[in-house]
Formats: C-alpha cells, structure tokens, sequence
C-alpha cells in the first residue's frame, strides 16, 4: 500500500488509531471560512466534541491516489449542512499531515484528480 501502511486501520473507528496517525502539525480545513484546526491536538480535540454530542462515524476509504485518501466518514447522524460529507487525507511518511472536508464524494474525488 505505499507509505499509507500506518493506516491500515483507518476504516476501523478506533480513534486512538486514528489520532496516532496524525501528524503532530496535521492541518484540517473545514467546509466554511475560519473551520481550521492547525495541529493534532486541536483535531483530537474537534473529533472528540462531536463523539460527545452523540455522533459516531463508521468512516470508509473510497479511493487513493499519490498519498491522498477519499474517506467516507458516514457521519451518523449526519450533518444537516453536509449530509454527505466527505474527507480527503494528505499521507506524509505513514501521518496525515492534512485533512480537507469536502461536501461529496465527486467533490473529493476530483479534489485527488479522480
């Protein structure tokens, strides 16, 4: 699988996986204006407030081109701005060093030129 073998657990929720595989200065950029986070902690910290609201994820890879990934997250329950959310990763060195919402699936797979 390339440098993604870090990731290997990524479609299975755990999210003490998942957090591991962030880069310390992972960035994530949200859908709208100011939806940023600029490192791990903050990222941690954004996943965990919606897992305390009541929201769970069953996330699926959809697609991988050059080190980034197309994830499904399959927000339950999903969000009534992106009901059909969807996450492209940037992969450096087995870390997601970036993350980057995307309203649908063809809006993220053509982000990665797919």
């Amino acid at each position: 699988m390339g440098g993604l073998s870090a990731l290997d657990h990524l479609e299975s929720a755990d999210f003490e996986e998942f957090a591991a595989a962030l880069a310390p200065d992972v960035v994530w950029v949200g859908l709208e204006p100011g939806q940023l986070c600029r490192n791990r902690e903050q990222v941690v910290a954004t996943f965990r407030q919606a897992l305390e609201s009541g929201k769970s994820g069953s996330p699926e890879v959809v697609a991988e081109a050059e080190g980034r990934i197309v994830v499904d997250p399959h927000v339950d329950p999903p969000s009534e701005e992106a009901p059909e959310l969807h996450f492209v990763f940037v992969v450096e060195d087995d870390r997601i060093v970036e993350m980057r919402d995307y309203r649908n699936r063809a809006a993220a797979l053509e982000a990665v030129g797919l």
